[in-house]
């Protein structure tokens, strides 16, 4: 018995020591392997074996001299680039609410101006009125021929080398201060369509007239999706009869004060809607309005009605308003305006859009002479026109 006790205590005590020396080597390999790699001599020196901070600092000037003993002139060396520099963090703008603000598209913003042209009437010209039913007072040609259109409108002259561009802010009227500030900060040549639901018509459009602005007032088309949007009890469609479609027109073009025609915004539209539409173009005519078509298709394109005085609009902006899509439409109308010498704008009074076209307006070059044109540089030759100066019957 007292020999198995002793064969076991050695038993024991060799596998401590074993277990000790294992412990041992697993120690030595983990102190080799936390030792820092050093890339360089210097750097090893700098440091101790318990890789704490340095000891030793060695700092190198921007630049060494070396002196040449053969000419005893200094020789600027550059030293070489510090390796492994962190960047200087750049610290991030806080976010500001004001910034944010200033930054939006605002009409606020927008400088008002001085007329730049003087409507010839500010009022209803009473040869140009016919007294309707339900108190309208609706447009109509003078005994001696002559049309709201012309009357109402404006003529500005252009240089001959210089493209006519005309711009109708289209759908204006629900905001009174929206229209103040949009008819005092653009030139008088951009045109003003009001919708037919503006609250107090007669004091909106002599307001714009007062800053010389042509007047006139949109036509609504059904809406295509009617689930989405409504285009309100004035609105036409194929659903209804000829005489409901002609009371709805005289009701829009019956406005208290002067318009020279109707701006026909995009909707429903289809072939079975040719009659109907063509009696509408044929009542314009009857009472000298002029239209501007700005429906997407090119129904109304299709429809023929002698001495109408019309214009299909070159380019819409109302649907996409991102900063692309409107950057991208004035980059199309320029370039419209340089192949074809004449541009039609129609755009919604959209506070981005307004802010784009007021800005782009201001990139125009001034109007010169041909002759001064040889010898000055002419970027964007566009001159602002009335709508009425791109129309004809």
């Amino acid at each position: 018995m007292g020999k198995n006790l002793e064969k076991y205590d050695k038993l024991v005590t060799a596998a401590l020591v074993i277990i000790a020396f294992i412990l041992g080597v697993g120690w030595w390999f983990a102190e080799e392997k936390s030792e820092p790699i050093y890339l360089s001599k210097i750097d090893k020196l700098m440091f101790d074996k318990d890789n704490k901070a340095p000891k030793h600092v060695v700092s190198l000037p921007d630049k060494l001299k070396a002196t040449n003993m053969l000419d005893k002139k200094d020789v600027v060396v550059d030293a070489p680039e510090p390796t492994n520099v962190k960047p200087q963090e750049t610290k991030e703008e806080e976010f500001s609410l004001d910034s944010l603000l200033a930054n939006l598209p605002n009409l606020h913003n927008l400088p008002q101006k001085n007329p730049t042209i003087q409507n010839k009437h500010i009022e209803l010209d009473d040869e140009l009125v016919e007294n309707h039913k339900d108190n309208l007072r609706l447009p109509k040609i003078s005994k001696d021929g002559h049309k709201p259109w012309i009357e109402y409108g404006n003529n500005v002259e252009v240089q001959p080398n210089f493209k006519k561009i005309s711009i109708v802010i289209s759908g204006v009227g629900f905001d009174v201060d929206a229209v103040n500030r949009i008819t005092k900060a653009f030139n008088s040549e951009v045109s003003i369509s009001f919708s037919p639901y503006t609250p107090k018509p007669q004091d909106a459009i002599i307001s714009a007239r007062q800053t010389g602005h042509e007047t006139y007032v949109d036509l609504l088309l059904a809406s295509k999706d009617f689930l989405i949007e409504d285009t309100g009890p004035l609105s036409i469609n194929l659903n209804l009869s000829q005489d409901v479609i002609l009371d709805r027109f005289n009701k829009t073009i019956g406005q208290p004060a002067p318009i020279g025609g109707v701006i026909i915004r995009d909707g429903a539209f289809s072939d079975a809607f040719n009659v109907n539409m063509s009696n509408v173009l044929s009542e314009a005519k009857n009472r000298g309005l002029l239209v501007v078509d700005a429906v997407s298709n090119e129904g109304l394109s299709k429809l023929t009605i002698n001495g109408l005085a019309r214009r299909k609009a070159d380019i819409v902006i109302d649907k996409d308003m991102t900063k692309d899509a409107i950057e991208e439409a004035i980059k199309k109308a320029e370039n419209i305006a340089f192949d074809k010498g004449q541009v039609l704008i129609v755009a919604d009074p959209k506070p981005v859009i307004i802010v784009a076209l007021h800005s782009w307006i201001k990139t125009f070059s001034p109007q010169v002479s041909y002759e001064e044109a040889k010898t000055i540089e002419i970027s964007k030759p566009f001159a602002l026109v009335p709508l009425s100066n791109l129309v004809v019957e």
